[in-house]
């Protein structure tokens, strides 16, 4: 099933792209980005930890080994989703801002 792997790795590429794209086209129109900049940092923070983690499966022992690059990505991996702020808290901004959306949307 390494065809499947990879098939997921090439997704979580294609949606972060695209989100990533969204966000930027937000910027450069001169909108607001919040909302797409919580949502496009949550979701590629765990797509390039998901990515690594299939890669190092697809590699086996090699994965792991310093003969690839993947043990020290592996090894950054973990640090790069606290950067920018947990996932939590991107997730708790997207959330708050949908809600009140909703309200918003009620009223």
């Amino acid at each position: 099933m390494v065809q499947a792997l990879i098939a997921d790795n090439v997704i979580d590429l294609e949606t972060s792209r695209a989100l990533i794209l969204r966000c930027a086209w937000t910027i450069d129109t001169g909108g607001h980005a919040g909302r797409d900049s919580s949502i496009a940092k949550a979701h590629v923070g765990d797509a390039v930890g998901r990515i690594v983690d299939r890669s190092v499966q697809i590699c086996g022992s090699l994965g792991v080994s310093h003969d690839l690059p993947l043990a020290r990505i592996t090894a950054e991996v973990r640090p790069f989703r606290i950067y920018d702020g947990p996932t939590e808290t991107h997730k708790w901004a997207i959330a708050r801002r949908a809600l009140r959306e909703r309200a918003r949307v009620r009223s």
